[in-house]
């Protein structure tokens, strides 16, 4: 249960900040009802306790940041962001007035919300699933695909955390004694000659960045992928289900019930600057086993019963 309140008499108050619409077909908005689920299971009840103010972004940048400064200037005890550009928004909006924020980030230190993980040193707290989701996209692909020595990169740089996706992909790549050449493809015109470029270098495999383009079109890339036979892993699950060989995605639907563990702690003092970056979730491994026969591939039992969800 909670325990007394700081300062004035009222509910403590939790802003919420999601970067796309509530019920966007791509992005699952859950993560917000999930988060208020664990805050209720501690004791917080909605109006009593706490009061939230929930903002959606629509997509919008300009209306996220609009949205990071309103809930700047409510002023809300500790913001709650969902999603990477409402970080960065929040990063501009909290750089005069610190307020606490608790968040999922691909990457808390590329995009300067931290110092390091172990002690972030600012006002931003959360968990990540960098670097061990990186680490077993290519892991997956060594065990799955025979001989593996050559993965395309499909890239995308104009979302934040791609570059260091990019170089955390490379590090581990080059462990398991894999090249991974990039594929910079920034247009869905661009998707099938980028497929085409790997298939003529003699890729092997593929490795799906993060950005919002491959995940609203991830029906086309499965298809191409397939076409191609060219087996595919990233956080994707349209793709997986198309024609993609695995997703390994973010944990965040453990994630956001332990963070109302965080947001407590915060509520009652202490300094998210002090609260480890949480990185112990496992993302849950979707293995589709009916492309990977349409690819050619006998699978490893163990590699199988490793996943979490299998498509057959």
């Amino acid at each position: 249960m909670p325990g007394e309140h700081k300062g004035p008499a009222r509910p403590y108050r939790v802003g919420l900040i999601h970067v796309v619409a509530k019920g966007d077909p791509v992005i699952d908005t859950q993560d917000i009802v999930d988060f208020k689920r664990g805050m209720e299971t501690i004791g917080y009840r909605e109006n009593v306790d706490v009061v939230y103010q929930e903002l959606y972004g629509n997509r919008d940048p300009d209306l996220i940041q609009a949205h990071a400064n309103a809930l700047v200037a409510w002023p809300a005890d500790v913001i709650v962001s969902f999603l990477t550009n409402a970080n960065i928004a929040l990063k501009e909006a909290t750089r005069d007035v610190r307020i606490p924020v608790v968040c999922w980030a691909t990457n808390h230190i590329e995009a300067g919300l931290a110092e390091s993980y172990r002690r972030p040193g600012m006002n931003f707290t959360g968990f990540s699933y960098i670097p061990y989701n990186n680490w077993a996209k290519v892991r997956l692909l060594k065990m799955a695909v025979p001989g593996l020595t050559r993965i395309g990169h499909l890239y995308n740089p104009t979302y934040s955390p791609a570059p260091a996706v990019m170089r955390e992909f490379g590090e581990a790549a080059r462990t398991m004694g894999c090249e991974m050449p990039i594929y910079e493809t920034l247009r869905i015109e661009d998707f099938e000659s980028s497929v085409h470029a790997m298939k003529r270098d003699g890729c092997q495999a593929v490795l799906v960045g993060p950005h919002a383009l491959f995940n609203m079109n991830g029906e086309m890339l499965g298809r191409l992928f397939l076409d191609a036979r060219l087996p595919a892993v990233g956080n994707q699950l349209s793709i997986t289900r198309a024609g993609g060989l695995a997703t390994i995605s973010p944990g965040k639907k453990k994630g956001w019930p332990m963070m109302a563990q965080v947001v407590d702690q915060i509520l009652h003092g202490a300094d998210p600057a002090e609260i480890p970056i949480d990185r112990s979730m496992r993302g849950p491994t979707t293995l589709n086993l009916k492309n990977a026969g349409l690819l050619g591939l006998q699978l490893p039992a163990s590699l199988i019963d490793e996943a979490d969800v299998l498509i057959e």
